[in-house]
This record gives C-alpha cells, sequence and structure tokens, in this order.
C-alpha cells in the first residue's frame, strides 16, 4: 500500500475512533439515520475531517429541540473544545437552489495526543437535494486505489500551498476534475479551476 494510502487508513481509523468515543452514531439516531459521507465515507481523508448527514423525518421545531440537545450532550464532553449550531433553513437558506434546508452543528475535537478535529453534521429533511450524499452514488463507485492516490495527493498539494489559516479548494472540486477531466496533479487542477465559470 501507497504512503498517501496508509496515511488516509490512518485518518479514517482515527475517525471512526472518534465518532465512537463520542457515541455519535448513537446520539444522531435521535434526530434520525445519520450517514457518513465526505472523504470519510469516500476513502479520501487528508486532514482531520469528519463529515454527517442525519436524514430527518422533518425539519420542525422538535427537530430542533432534539439537534439543541444533542448538542448539549456534546458540550459536556471534556474532548470537545466547540459546538457551533446554524440554522440554514427557511429564510436562512442562502442557495436554497443548491441545498436543502437544514440544521448544522461543527464541532471541534482534541484527541489525547492534542490533534484537532473537525466534524461537520447537517440535519436534512431532502436526502434527494443533498450532495454529500448524492457523491456516495455517484462518486464512490469510481473509485479505484489509483484515483484515490492522484485525489489525495492533489488535496495534500493544496492543503501544503494553502495560505496560513486559509482552506484549500472545496475536495468536491478535487473529485469533479479526476474524475470528470482526467487531472492528474496540482498544476492541471489550479489551470482546471481557473477555467471554471
Amino acid at each position: 500500500m501507497s504512503d498517501i494510502l496508509k496515511k488516509q487508513a490512518e485518518l479514517q481509523a482515527q475517525a471512526d475512533t472518534i465518532v465512537s468515543a463520542l457515541g455519535l452514531e448513537d446520539a444522531l439516531r435521535l434526530a434520525g439515520n445519520p450517514v457518513w459521507v465526505g472523504s470519510s465515507a469516500l476513502g479520501l481523508m487528508a486532514r482531520r475531517d469528519i463529515d454527517i448527514t442525519v436524514v430527518c423525518e422533518r425539519l420542525d421545531p422538535a427537530a430542533r429541540r432534539t439537534v439543541a440537545e444533542i448538542a448539549g450532550e456534546l458540550m459536556l464532553d471534556s474532548r470537545v473544545g466547540a459546538v457551533r449550531y446554524r440554522n440554514d433553513s427557511g429564510l436562512w437558506n442562502v442557495e436554497p437552489q443548491n441545498y436543502p434546508d437544514g440544521l448544522y452543528l461543527g464541532l471541534t475535537y482534541r484527541t489525547d495526543t492534542g490533534e484537532d478535529w473537525n466534524l461537520d453534521i447537517w440535519f436534512i429533511d431532502e436526502p434527494d437535494r443533498q450532495p454529500d450524499l448524492k457523491h456516495l452514488k455517484t462518486l464512490l463507485p469510481r473509485l479505484t486505489d489509483e484515483v484515490r492516490k492522484t485525489i489525495l495527493a492533489i488535496k495534500a498539494d493544496l492543503a501544503a500551498t494553502a495560505p496560513k489559516g486559509g482552506r484549500p479548494a472545496p475536495s468536491a472540486l478535487v473529485y469533479e476534475a479526476v474524475l470528470d477531466d482526467g487531472v492528474d496533479k496540482l498544476a492541471g487542477f489550479v489551470d482546471w479551476l481557473s477555467r471554471r465559470p
């Protein structure tokens, strides 16, 4: 196994340990059906980042209360340094043409070895409109080890060249460039990105 795939596997194992340590699966089931999405579900982890989308029956006041209760329980864990809530539904959804209404929890988790992890948890009630759930169906079947190595190398290069405190380009764009347009290096990705409308 290549070094970049080994690093991905190590991050994946750490992510699984964190999810288990927080009891996240059981906690999130109080609101709906949790689905692991993003790089941790696709085997494309290059950063300490876990993405979960929870499919709820509806986003109503009862769902909001449940999300608040989940957030409250997570705040009690000494390894959680921050919990952020965002209402991205109704008039607060600034991109309703692109995303369903949702409620968001963002967590910062610190491991015993002092590494900080970000967890992004979305609660939605229109799963057919959620891009990260679509990626599980459209991207996962197309990922070979070679494609994974290419994507991980570009993501690592982007992270290494990002300005301090800045965030690299969204991973979904890297996936699109590699899988749909055959990009295989950082320079090609930068060029591909500059030509996007």
